[in-house]
């Protein structure tokens, strides 16, 4: 563009100044245009700015998918690592720890019933209750959960084809 006045870009100036293709500009039907439909470079590449939120880093799809297509993976093998869980199966984990709790404290009363019925003293009783949740307490801190699916067991394993699963229904009497 050497020796090219800049208040007067063509199309394709213009196009080459911002690294968008001509149809592109073209399609900005409020970009500045002079009357000529030559365009003023500087007014041109001030409205190119404030359109992309002065944030060029994207201004190339290409550059863009590359940027989300390395995420992805990104992100794959952090789940690999177990950096990080699927929501799913950590919601799954912590549903049944807190079964596994309620569990154990609702078997509480049935357990420590027979124990107690015959203490009066409340020294007694509240060692024994103590001991009791303190055991539960210490089961469930070695809780273990099953192993986490990972990211490949979170994919669909085949397409699908439309056609319904399992038999046919029993006719209610």
């Amino acid at each position: 563009m050497k020796g090219t006045d800049l208040q007067r870009l063509t199309q394709q100036q213009a196009a080459f100044l911002l690294s968008v293709a001509p149809r592109t500009l073209r399609d900005w039907p409020d970009a500045p245009r002079n009357e000529d439909g030559t365009y003023p470079g500087a007014a041109l590449v001030a409205y190119y700015l404030n359109k992309s939120g002065g944030d060029m880093e994207f201004a190339d799809q290409r550059q863009r998918l590359a940027a989300a297509q390395a995420e992805k993976t990104e992100t794959e093998n952090a789940v690999r690592r177990g950096e990080l869980r699927i929501a799913s199966h950590v919601d799954r984990v912590w549903s049944d720890h807190i079964a596994a709790a309620r569990a154990k404290l609702l078997s509480m009363p049935s357990k420590l019933a027979p124990q107690i019925t015959d203490i009066h003293e409340p020294q007694l009783i509240a060692a024994a209750i103590r001991a009791e949740v303190t055991a539960a307490l210490a089961e469930l801190a070695e809780y273990e959960p099953d192993e986490v699916a990972s990211v490949q067991d979170v994919e669909a394993t085949s397409d699908t084809d439309g056609e319904p699963v399992g038999g046919q229904r029993k006719k209610a009497q």
